[in-house]
């Protein structure tokens, strides 16, 4: 299990709280309007219409579409860590659980269809995101992800480096092939040739 190379109950423990399960329709309803409309064309009236409630509960529940943005980014992200946590790796080394627990981040994130949309058709939405929120949200995801890494290394499973800038290198890795994407056939490779190097132990 990939659990056993990388902890992820430690990476969920390191994420915002997710949205309470009673959420999860108003976040579906967000999400095929997301998807349907673009987030810069989806109102808080568009997912009530979806639903086939009034504006003022989706407001009361939800809030605006920016906070849809939030909730269903962070119910994604707790998904994303299931997914990855229950897979099973044909894999020897911790180097190769790595490559495949990103391809398989990469390649979620690539195919979520609001993240097909935006990119697809609100391509103006990019810029200011790569501005005003990238920096941090690498700095947060890689300070999430940096204990896992020190685990791994501490059990011998991964080469001893320095694990935030090890972090915060496959985070932006991560980040540059989910929004200049490589054929879904293609990821795996990429990162093994460039992630292996770096994570494999040197033979001694």
């Amino acid at each position: 299990m990939a659990a056993q190379v990388l902890p992820l109950p430690v990476l969920q423990e390191r994420l915002p709280p997710a949205p309470p399960p009673e959420l999860d329709p108003y976040l579906d309803a967000a999400a095929r309007c997301f998807a349907r409309h673009g987030i810069a064309r989806t109102s808080v009236q568009d997912v009530a219409r979806d639903m086939g409630i009034n504006r003022a509960t989706v407001y009361r529940k939800v809030g605006t579409v920016d906070d849809m943005v939030r909730l269903l980014a962070a119910r994604e992200l707790y998904a994303l860590t299931t997914v990855v946590a229950g897979l099973e790796l044909k894999a020897d080394t911790g180097p190769a659980v790595v490559v495949r627990l990103v391809a398989t981040v990469v390649r979620h994130a690539r195919n979520h269809p609001v993240m097909r949309k935006v990119l697809t058709d609100e391509p103006e939405l990019i810029g200011p995101f790569l501005i005003t929120y990238l920096p941090d949200a690498v700095r947060q995801v890689a300070e999430r992800i940096t204990p896992a890494l020190k685990w791994a290394q501490r059990n011998g499973a991964l080469a001893r480096r320095d694990p935030t800038i090890l972090a915060e290198w496959v985070v932006r890795i991560a980040a540059s092939l989910i929004l200049d994407p490589l054929p879904d056939d293609e990821v795996e490779s990429f990162l093994s040739e460039v992630l292996t190097p770096a994570l494999k132990k040197e033979r001694r």
